[in-house]
């Protein structure tokens, strides 16, 4: 244990030990500062406004104790008032004192003056140390307010400084992160792995970006080596297991999730987890067994709708009709009830019904994927093509690679006829796709277009659909 360890917890001892007694201490400013710090980073915040207006009776001109009393005002989200009193302090050389005030500023959304006051100090001339100081604490703060794009740039010129910082590192990836820029929270997350290979944290970090950036192989390489270093870390797995079934190793994250719930039953997302993987291998007596376990242990919220989810994948849709309709009030209206109803209804051809029902479900969960399929599906079934066409741009547009969606788009807007969504969704495809599209519109074999160019291709996908549009207008 260091000296100033040795002495701080000497003092913490002292002053319980007077107070216990009820007796008076007399201290230090800085030994007031030392114990405000231990009781406030140790979240006894009323023991440490106690000691912060004990220190300024006794010493009322500390700019240390002055600090601490605005440091507390700010934790405490008084924003204005904490300016207020820092307006009455008069050290403007500390640069506690400047960073308390922007800090203030930062949560009154402030940001023009927090420019100026953060420029006002740069121009001082600091001395390097000075300087390393305060962009290092600026860019803290302004992650706290999610202004990203200030906090990287004082990052950044920080590890110009000091390339080793890990604090500065993580807070840089995790700013990068939140911009969306998966790559560079990347490299920066690899820069921490450089400075310390065996960091736990730092592969489940790495781990999580690889995720999110769809390179699931790399992830499950990451969470791998994170539980070499802690090898029942029930986190690390449960991310290792997602990735799994994310990278289509669907038997291999079932293996995984059962282990995590062997050692966390009552981990109600490892069996939410569970389910959708056996929902995907078609495992459906094994769904069927979770869902009661899950019933047993957890209620039976829900329970009723993922019983008829399953009956429908197992397209027994009397049986799922069945149990739909005893589903209790307290459990309608919501996500999984308006996707039962959409189901069932398309499947009885009501089609009114399942798009209002879909569209509900629009509303409780946006930009989702299979929502937005399904409505494009109801719109072309009641020959509704520009409604499905906008559905289906919409999809594309969160997800360039969903299944069938740009084909869809084509024959749509073949059907519509319209020259230029026609052509522009075109550019989305690949010479061999245009070939296939080609070959199922004109019932022909794929083969007998091998030496066309895409040009070509083209040309014939237009007189295709205006001899289309051709025939319509002679029919009507």
């Amino acid at each position: 244990m260091e000296d100033n360890e040795l002495d701080l917890d000497s003092l913490v001892k002292k002053y319980e030990h007077m107070q216990a007694l009820g007796k008076n201490i007399y201290l230090d400013a800085d030994e007031f500062a030392m114990l405000i710090d231990y009781y406030s980073s140790g979240g006894d915040q009323d023991e440490a406004e106690i000691l912060i207006e004990e220190g300024l009776k006794i010493h009322p001109g500390s700019s240390l104790l002055m600090l601490a009393k605005a440091k507390l005002l700010i934790f405490s989200t008084k924003y204005e008032e904490a300016l207020d009193y820092l307006r009455f302090t008069s050290d403007d050389s500390d640069l506690d004192h400047w960073l308390l005030k922007i800090e203030a500023l930062l949560h009154l959304s402030e940001f023009d003056e927090v420019e100026k006051m953060s420029i006002k100090v740069l121009e001082r001339n600091l001395p390097e140390e000075d300087f390393y100081y305060f962009i290092t604490e600026l860019g803290f703060l302004l992650n706290d307010v999610d202004k990203f794009d200030r906090a990287i740039a004082y990052f950044e010129e920080s590890l110009k400084i000091n390339d080793s910082n890990a604090d500065v590192i993580v807070d840089l990836a995790y700013a990068y992160e939140m911009k969306g820029d998966m790559a560079q929270a990347i490299v920066y997350n690899n820069l921490l792995l450089d400075i310390d290979p065996y960091s736990f944290d730092a592969w489940v970090n790495i781990g999580k970006l690889y995720s999110m950036n769809e390179q699931h192989e790399k992830a499950i390489d990451s969470f791998d080596f994170a539980l070499t270093i802690k090898d029942d870390d029930l986190s690390a797995m449960k991310m290792k297991a997602l990735s799994l079934y994310l990278n289509d190793n669907v038997q291999e994250s079932i293996n995984l999730f059962r282990k995590c719930l062997s050692l966390s039953p009552n981990d109600e997302s490892v069996h939410d987890s569970l389910l959708e993987a056996y929902a995907a291998l078609e495992l459906y007596d094994e769904m069927m067994n979770l869902i009661d376990l899950k019933e047993e242990l957890f209620g039976s919220e829900g329970i009723m709708a993922k019983r008829a989810s399953v009956y429908i994948s197992k397209q027994e849709y009397d049986t799922a009709k069945e149990l739909f309709l005893q589903i209790p009030e307290n459990d309608k209206d919501n996500l999984d009830y308006y996707m039962l109803e959409g189901e069932l209804a398309f499947n009885e051809n009501d089609f009114t019904k399942a798009e209002s029902a879909y569209i509900k479900a629009s509303l409780i969960s946006e930009e989702n994927e299979d929502i937005l399929d399904r409505l494009a599906n109801i719109c072309v079934a009641q020959e509704k093509y520009i409604q499905a066409a906008e559905y289906l741009e919409e999809l594309l547009d969160i997800a360039p690679d969903f299944p069938t969606a740009k084909s869809r788009l084509a024959f749509i807007r073949f059907e519509i006829g319209s020259k230029e969504p026609f052509n522009e969704i075109m550019q989305q495809f690949s010479n061999e796709e245009l070939r296939l599209l080609l070959s199922m519109l004109m019932g022909n074999e794929i083969s007998e277009y091998d030496d066309y160019s895409r040009d070509k291709i083209l040309t014939r996908l237009n007189e295709a659909r205006e001899n289309r549009v051709l025939f319509k207008n002679i029919k009507y």
